[in-house]
């Protein structure tokens, strides 16, 4: 069995080509591209180190600088159990997988195929059969640089995914966060409408035995009772607000709404420093949401190169070995043969298909800087609403100590026989009400630092699932 030496010729010829023949790129992507706007030096609203935001505790997790082991908790537990989060690494893999397939178009096909066809001689006196086994080659010449800009898209795209994967890990642990510091606020509450449910029925009794003795009047006694019963209608609102930020909790850890048992424990302690800000070029390193945008305007530039090059000649490689023969492979057959189609007329198809792309990646520019500017935006808002919580909490606390020396002293008048009831009555409405605000303001404040982490990008602990490893250029 012997080859045909032309065959050879066409094959070796063809090879070389596909290995020598460096491939041509007509348009180059930018491969860090910025946003088209620029948004200031630093924070107005900062008043922190414009250091690099991740040069301290770059690996640490954010919600650790509260110190609250529930919250690391619950934390934990719905980083490994929401299902969201699961769904968005699913298309991490669907996105590796088109990887491949990208990949693999670089790469030759080879399919094989045979036959046996058996027959028999109509005198019985027997019979014969023909075998064949071939396989078939083709293979398309990256020369242009088409395919590679296609896989270098996706490429482009898995990363995006894998951003998309620690943005969403980052606005669950901010969800996770709001709603606990929420759950406290509500366990304080019903502690505190439990403590003034005490005071008032205290009051009431005195008030009622001042009436008893003729030093108060019976609408003294009704205005007691109606403060005392204003209070008793908050518990209800409470008790299925807690409920439901329970349920929400037991929803963002994956776990089946009511299976969970609650600590009692939890407090409303003032947050720790502000974290270093940095500049607002930072952002375009650390928050996940950019810097998927970042990879998706890369993708789309891939793109381009993908659609300008489909103008050109494609050039493939085609062969076939096949054998054949009656009793064995008595006879092998090769051929090999190298083709170049390329457009003539399309009515503009293909310089459409270049437009589309431009056109698409000129959208992802636009709302990559739009949403670039929204991320300083935000961090601007998250660093004047924690300032003026801040500000607000503490007037709320000199508030508090006027209200308790104003109840005080209507108290005493009350008992002298200075005055009537009413003094008192309004003292403690007062009082019990800014009791309340003080909780809520205490809470918002928590709330707002929740959102400076989230308007910064974290910082979030090392991912634990990396991006699947890329095939190997031919």
């Amino acid at each position: 069995m012997t080859l045909n030496s032309h065959c050879i010729r066409t094959t070796a010829w063809a090879l070389y080509g596909a290995i020598f023949i460096p491939a041509c790129t007509f348009h180059q992507p930018d491969q860090n591209p910025s946003p088209a706007v620029q948004a200031g030096d630093r924070y107005a609203e900062s008043s922190s180190s414009a250091a690099p935001r991740h040069s301290v505790a770059e690996k640490d997790a954010w919600w650790r600088e509260f110190g609250d082991k529930e919250l690391n908790g619950l934390t934990a537990r719905s980083l490994t159990g929401n299902l969201e989060l699961q769904a968005v690494t699913a298309r991490i893999e669907q996105a590796n997988a088109l990887l491949r397939q990208a990949g693999a178009r670089l790469f030759p096909t080879v399919d094989a195929g045979g036959s046996l066809e058996p027959r028999w001689e109509s005198d019985g006196n027997g019979g014969s059969s023909t075998s064949s086994i071939g396989f078939l080659l083709d293979w398309e010449l990256d020369v242009w640089g088409r395919l590679r800009a296609a896989r270098s898209a996706q490429e482009k795209y898995v990363t995006a995914t894998y951003e998309d994967w620690q943005g969403a890990r980052l606005l669950l642990t901010a969800s996770v966060a709001d709603t606990w510091f929420d759950l406290v606020e509500q366990r304080l509450q019903l502690e505190l409408v439990s403590e003034q449910e005490e005071v008032n029925v205290r009051l009431l009794r005195l008030t009622k035995i001042r009436f008893g003795q003729a030093q108060a009047s019976m609408v003294d006694v009704l205005q007691q009772q109606q403060q005392l019963e204003s209070i008793q209608a908050r518990r209800p609102e409470i008790e299925a607000r807690l409920k439901q930020l329970q349920l929400t909790l037991e929803v963002l850890q994956g776990a089946a709404p009511g299976s969970s048992s609650w600590p009692e424990s939890g407090e409303l302690a003032p947050p720790p420093a502000l974290p270093a800000t940095g500049l607002p070029a930072d952002l375009l390193l650390n928050r996940p949401d950019l810097l998927a945008a970042r990879q998706r305007v890369v993708a789309l530039d891939y793109r381009v190169a993908e659609a300008i090059a489909d103008r050109l000649p494609r050039l493939t490689l085609g062969g076939a070995l096949t054998g054949a023969g009656n009793a064995g492979l008595e006879s092998l057959i090769a051929s090999a043969a190298a083709s170049a189609i390329g457009p003539v007329f399309d009515a503009g198809n293909r310089q459409a298909e270049v437009d589309l792309r431009r056109a698409e990646l000129q959208e992802a520019v636009s709302l990559f800087s739009h949403g670039y500017l929204a991320a300083v935006a935000e961090v601007e808002t998250a660093l004047v609403r924690e300032r003026k919580q801040a500000e607000t909490v503490a007037l709320l606390e000199t508030r508090l100590d006027t209200a308790k020396r104003l109840l005080n002293e209507t108290s005493n008048r009350y008992r002298q026989g200075l005055t009537d009831y009413l003094p008192v009555l309004n003292a403690v409405a007062t009082l019990q009400n800014l009791e309340r605000e003080a909780l809520t303001a205490r809470r918002l404040w928590l709330s707002y630092r929740v959102a400076l982490h989230r308007a910064l990008g974290g910082p979030m602990p090392d991912a634990e699932f990396p991006p699947a490893k890329t095939s190997t250029s031919p």
